[in-house]
């Protein structure tokens, strides 16, 4: 009832006035406060979690998140597996992850945007899920060191998607600014915790997949039947990661990895959408 009430008065005043801004912490507060301080009740592809009064914008009350892939995971995963998500952003399928493999799975969240970073981190600690999820913030490629990230230069709900290693996204023309992030490869992060062997990962990077893919070679090879690989293709963004296609079928060969499209692709490897990588 109040964030119908307070939804109303915002609309009416306007989202950005500048008497909704200088309302927007108390009424926050007074949110937080009316639920105890266990954040607010929401619905996620049927799951019921809890949502930090700061982050209601990313995490609406009751919403569907790309729900075929959804559906796909959730007929994969299984308890106590051990997930990644690289590409993590506010943390969608880290909290799905994180229901999934009760009770006694781990997800490792690699995300190294800040901004999306602070939504993701505020959404574990309000569903009481430290014990569980590790966030790294990290780029993940083929390669260990420092890496410039390019991120909007708003702030605004809606961009963080368009964030991108090497280049900046072509939209934002000369609306970006630039940070420097560390950047790891996943067969090294699983060398220094050999404890957080993947069963499953997730990867939406905007084009940096096959990097990370690349830097992944050890671990796809050792792990074969007992990992579970989904990716977001972007051929449309591989030209600025330096990724032709032939590298990219040379790498599929190597590793012995078909594509099957999970979001209607007629070839999953010219058009942008999600496949599932099975190890032949």
């Amino acid at each position: 009832m109040l964030e119908a009430i307070a939804n109303r008065v915002s609309e009416m005043l306007g989202r950005e006035s500048s008497l909704v801004r200088q309302l927007r912490p108390a009424y926050e507060t007074l949110l937080s406060w009316s639920n105890g301080g266990h954040g607010i009740p929401c619905t996620l592809n049927g799951i019921d979690l809890r949502r930090d009064p700061r982050c209601r914008n990313y995490y609406p009350a009751n919403f569907d998140y790309e729900p075929a892939v959804a559906a796909h995971l959730r007929a994969m995963v299984k308890a106590d597996w051990v997930c990644f998500d690289v590409g993590a952003n506010v943390g969608y399928y880290v909290l799905q992850f994180a229901y999934w493999i009760r009770p006694s799975g781990r997800v490792v969240a690699f995300e190294p945007n800040p901004g999306p970073r602070a939504v993701l981190e505020r959404q574990i600690a309000v569903n009481d899920l430290s014990g569980r999820v590790e966030v790294v913030a990290a780029a993940i490629a083929d390669a260990s060191g420092e890496t410039a990230l390019y991120l909007p230069a708003s702030d605004r709900q809606g961009l963080d998607g368009l964030s991108r290693l090497g280049t900046p996204d072509r939209s934002l023309a000369s609306a970006f600014r630039a940070i420097t992030v560390p950047m790891i490869s996943l067969d090294e992060f699983c060398d220094a915790r050999p404890e957080l062997l993947p069963d499953c990962i997730l990867i939406d990077i905007e084009g940096f997949e096959i990097a990370a893919l690349r830097g992944a070679r050890r671990l796809i090879a050792n792990r074969r039947s007992n990992l579970e690989l989904i990716v977001e293709m972007h051929p449309d963004l591989w030209e600025s990661a330096s990724t032709p296609r032939p590298d990219v079928d040379a790498l599929f060969a190597e590793l012995g990895l078909r594509p099957l499209p999970l979001t209607g692709q007629q070839d999953p490897l010219s058009e942008r959408g999600v496949v599932h990588l099975l190890c032949e």
